[in-house]
């Protein structure tokens, strides 16, 4: 049975880093791995560049644009009530105009056009999470995602959706409970000073310093957060890097999946 694990925090405080660290040390380990990062247009659950279609519109969609059907086929999602169609992996598109911005159009996540429902939305991403689940647990030991579960998601539902608190408690309850056949973990990665770390990654990524208004935004998405993570009903551990914090977090981590993992 497959492990999930989520790796979670506010921007800049290295989430994508641990991923890659967990995962090659658990490869290094002898466990089978996957790991999907922001942007990974191979992750399941975390959709980017994705255009959301009902039945009815999706076949509409097919026979306007029957000589690229197969192509359209490959990269769609099929859920019971919606078509979910990729078209492109970060800044690489899958498909040529005019078909691409008629896909751009009907985005689902980043900066949608037009929105759907939140029922629909939650129950979109319900549907596809058990799906993952059952095709994974045959495949690998540990799933390792980056921020697939709070940041990513509630970035899309805050901004583009205008969830409240309580909305929000819903979606990740109603993700979480879709994933009970699997063990899960949830741990967050905390830092007592956001601007300062806010700061350094933005250098580190070649990117202008934040901006109050940033920085002030993500100082109220920690708390946004915490309350959402204590309000669900599952286990989630906090773990702090800050002075340098991250390799103690990470040894916590291989250690908590892993009680035998000593290094």
């Amino acid at each position: 049975m497959t492990e999930i694990i989520f790796i979670e925090g506010v921007s800049g405080v290295g989430k994508s880093t641990m991923v890659q660290a967990l995962s090659r040390e658990l490869t290094n380990s002898g466990y089978k791995v996957k790991a999907y990062l922001e942007g990974d247009c191979k992750n399941p659950i975390d959709f980017y560049n994705t255009a959301y279609y009902s039945i009815y519109e999706y076949e509409k969609l097919c026979n306007k644009y029957g000589s690229s059907i197969d192509a359209i086929s490959e990269n769609t999602i099929m859920t019971e009530n919606a078509r979910l169609v990729r078209y492109g992996n970060e800044k690489t598109f899958i498909f040529d105009e005019p078909l691409l911005s008629e896909l751009a159009e009907n985005e689902l996540c980043y900066h949608p056009k037009k929105t759907i429902s939140i029922d629909k939305y939650i129950s979109v991403y319900t549907e596809i999470w058990k799906n993952y689940q059952r095709e994974v647990n045959e495949e690998v030991d540990f799933a390792i995602f980056d921020g697939s579960l709070l940041h990513h998601p509630l970035n899309d539902m805050i901004n583009n959706y205008r969830i409240n608190e309580q909305q929000a408690v819903r979606y990740i309850s109603a993700l979480l409970n879709t994933l009970e056949l699997s063990k899960k973990y949830i741990f967050y990665l905390k830092t007592n000073n956001i601007p300062q770390q806010l700061r350094t990654a933005r250098k580190e990524r070649g990117q202008n310093e934040p901006t109050k208004i940033q920085i002030e935004y993500w100082k109220k998405r920690y708390e946004y957060e915490m309350s959402v993570l204590s309000a669900i009903d599952e286990k989630y551990q906090i773990l702090d890097i800050s002075d340098n914090g991250w390799n103690l977090a990470r040894k916590e981590i291989l250690h908590t999946i892993n009680p035998m993992h000593q290094n």
